[in-house]
């Protein structure tokens, strides 16, 4: 006659149930080799393991322990033996039921603790891929230039962290799912593993923001870690800007299909800081577009230009018409905006041609006029001087004075204000949001 064992026991509750070894697994938080060991009867659950087992296959401690369910008049002999006494001390001791129920709920408990603890430590895993993400993008970056390798190697982290981040997610959910956890328990272990994914997620998303302008210049040039820190910081504020609205939508989302469960107070107090938080958004928004108008007014570099001013057209005509090789050339600008000049001297090796597309003489295609408000010519010159970016004046009656001549060092000296200008302006942007936060922080219900 075969033994009974608790393993063969095992092997047969869980088949009846239509379970795996990895879905009985999943729920005891153990692996499905060590539900292989104990069905090979190679070892045995854990004495504080019993009741949990006990509890999803619907049997009693005794019967898992023995290897066999009981007969119907053991079960009887057994209720018979559990029931209260009236009349006696044994009223006030505990039944082997209560004690059982008490042991299965302490249990339980633990299970959703290992399971919270393990599903931290697991984050910390997808956190770890974003970190080596941007450590990766910033070596093939600053090491060797390559700034487009380092965004996409570090994109592929990136992908990897949040697809890791929601499978251990899903893993935690199942693990107790059906578990007979509390409702409360439950609800407040889902609130947790939705938020630290959020968190977790959020800082993958910022990660990814402050490595994508590498994305966006030279593949073979890269950025200097002054600009990749600014750029950085710009392009991780706009990726989490962006994942923040995703968030206030899939929270609202969450909370009418159950997914996010809340009692009827915390219900109350989510839709009045749900609204509350998308009207501090659309505040937000219209500061950060007002400041940003203003900025844009302020660090205008035309406006900003100094410039020489010509009363008289025979000084200006004497400055324009001098054979000055240009000296300060403007020949493009960098990711971060700043102009890029050659200042050692360059010859002017131009060839000129006229409407039709014949060849022509530089003082023909150099010929300038300058005309009144009526339309009158009142200044010709030849306009030799390769310095001059360009000049400006308003006709009057009769005259074009004053006239303000501006070189390529205007120009150049102006855009450096403008950018020094905007950088100004990025303490305000943060003020502005940091206005927002405390008086959402204030106005929410806590």
């Amino acid at each position: 006659m075969e033994a009974k064992t608790i393993g063969k026991f095992i092997t047969a509750l869980r088949k009846a149930n239509g379970m795996t070894q990895k879905d009985l697994a999943e729920k005891l938080n153990v692996s499905d080799k060590t539900i292989s060991r104990w069905e090979r009867d190679e070892g045995a659950p854990d004495l504080s393991m019993i009741p949990v087992i006990a509890e999803i296959f619907d049997v009693t401690c005794d019967e898992l322990l023995r290897g066999e369910r009981k007969s119907p008049a053991e079960r009887e002999a057994a209720r018979e033996t559990t029931a209260e006494p009236q009349d006696s001390v044994e009223a006030f001791t505990t039944s082997p039921r209560e004690e059982f129920s008490a042991k299965s709920e302490k249990q339980l408990k633990r299970l959703l603790k290992v399971t919270t603890s393990q599903f931290k430590n697991r984050t910390y895993i997808a956190l770890g891929l974003s970190v080596l993400g941007i450590i990766v993008a910033l070596i093939c970056n600053l090491a060797f230039l390559k700034a487009t390798l380092g965004g996409l190697l570090g994109m592929i982290f990136y992908a990897a962290s949040i697809i890791c981040q929601f499978i251990f997610h899903n893993r935690a959910a199942l693990s107790v799912d059906d578990s007979g956890i509390d409702e409360e328990s439950l609800a407040k272990f889902k609130r947790d593993t939705i938020r630290l994914t959020e968190k977790s997620i959020g800082f993958t998303v910022a990660c990814l923001g402050f490595t994508s302008p590498l994305m966006l210049v030279d593949a073979y040039l890269g950025l200097s870690a002054g600009s990749l820190f600014l750029w950085g910081m710009i392009g991780a504020s706009l990726f989490l800007l962006i994942y923040g609205i995703v968030l206030y939508f899939f929270h609202a989302s969450l909370v009418r299909n159950g997914s996010y469960p809340l009692d009827e107070q915390k219900l109350i107090k989510f839709h009045h800081n749900h609204k509350l938080l998308g009207r501090c958004a659309i505040v937000l928004a219209l500061l950060i577009f007002i400041t940003y108008n203003v900025q844009q007014w302020a660090a205008y570099p035309y406006r900003l230009q100094k410039g020489t001013v010509y009363n008289d057209y025979e000084s200006f005509v004497t400055y324009m018409e001098q054979d000055i090789q240009r000296t300060y050339q403007f020949i493009g600008n960098d990711f971060t905006g700043n102009d890029m000049y050659v200042t050692e001297q360059i010859p002017n090796s131009t060839v000129y041609y006229d409407e039709f597309g014949n060849e022509t003489s530089a003082d023909e295609a150099l010929h300038r006029t300058l005309l009144d408000k009526n339309g009158n010519v009142v200044c010709e010159f030849i306009q030799r001087n390769g310095d001059v970016s360009t000049y400006d004046y308003t006709p009057g009656d009769g005259t074009a004075l004053p006239i303000t001549v501006y070189t390529y060092e205007d120009w150049h000296t102006a855009k450096m204000l403008s950018k020094n200008i905007k950088l100004l302006f990025f303490p305000v942007y943060l003020l502005e949001v940091i206005a927002v936060i405390i008086f959402y922080r204030k106005k929410s219900m806590k």
